[in-house]
């Protein structure tokens, strides 16, 4: 009867990904209707997810190897029976998209601590505003990355006087 707190529960990233795609296609003067968009977006997402895992273990993995790692990684997350699961057409749900988001916002972290860019640092950004709308496990990402960011060395992210 009371229902729920939906300032607190629900995440405009999912919908908002479904109506731009909608709208890209409807621009392209494809007419797919928004079920289907929201049908396929889990498979198609899925690709992409691959795509975001190769780039950011290729990131990571050791000079002369670096796209072996990437290969690897990519079929392991294509593989993995717990993403399978969530990325079958049809299911509309915010992991649909939430995990290419985190492998994307690593990579671009990545990237960013590497190269020291702005550039970088504003994708970076971005991409982690995109997994805060869509997603509401992405405190967990975030404590992941602040801890390893001062496990790294580098010192605390707090103003100096």
């Amino acid at each position: 009867p009371l229902g729920r707190v939906v300032g607190g529960t629900l995440y405009p990233g999912l919908m908002v990904t479904s109506g731009l795609i909608w709208k890209a296609l409807h621009l392209l003067s494809i007419p797919v209707d928004i079920r289907e968009v929201c049908v396929q977006l889990a498979p198609a997402f899925s690709g992409l997810t691959a795509l975001a895992t190769y780039f950011f273990a290729k990131e990571v993995g050791k000079e002369g190897s670096r796209e072996g790692t990437g290969l690897w990684a990519a079929l392991f997350i294509a593989i993995a029976p717990g993403y399978i699961s969530r990325s079958v057409a049809g299911s509309y749900d915010n992991e649909a998209i939430a995990i290419f988001i985190l492998m994307s916002t690593f990579f671009f972290w990545l990237k960013t601590v590497k190269t020291g860019s702005v550039m970088w640092a504003g994708v970076t950004a971005l991409f982690y505003y995109y997994m805060v709308a869509a997603w509401g496990a992405s405190c967990r990402p975030s404590s992941l990355a602040l801890s390893s960011h001062r496990q790294m060395g580098a010192p605390p992210l707090t103003p100096t006087p």
